[in-house]
């Protein structure tokens, strides 16, 4: 039987921003901000660049990567940024194991009144 461990829980809010079950981790929507400094670029690419660049830190820190993504959702919330969103993606993963499986909707909005784009993963921990 798999052990569920909230891993990071959301300050004031009702879910957890990072759950491992077994060798699986979860993690809840992301979006681009700079941790650090908490600015946002103002184009869907630097968004992109940004929020990868947090995932992937996050996930090397609960025992995976973005290489190790089995599944990605993202949210955007005009289409129209699918290509130029996916330029900036695809730099962020090896070719040696090939993309996760993935889902791309449009949204009206997200709770983040600067963001365009919004990710969830799960992925395999490799540790």
């Amino acid at each position: 039987m798999s052990k569920r461990e909230v891993i990071i829980g959301a300050k004031d809010l009702p879910f957890s921003k990072v759950i491992r079950f077994g060798e699986l981790i979860f993690v809840s929507g992301m979006v681009g901000r700079n941790e650090d400094t908490h600015q946002i670029d103002f184009d869907i690419k630097g968004q992109t660049k940004q929020l990868l660049q947090n995932m992937q830190k996050l996930l090397e820190n609960c025992g995976s990567s973005l290489d190790n993504s089995i599944k990605i959702t993202i949210y955007l919330t005009d289409m129209r940024y699918f290509y130029e969103m996916n330029e900036e993606y695809s730099k962020h993963f090896s070719t040696e194991k090939g993309f996760p499986t993935r889902t791309c909707v449009a949204i009206c909005s997200l709770p983040d009144k600067d963001a365009k784009i919004e990710m969830d993963v799960i992925a395999e921990v490799v540790k």
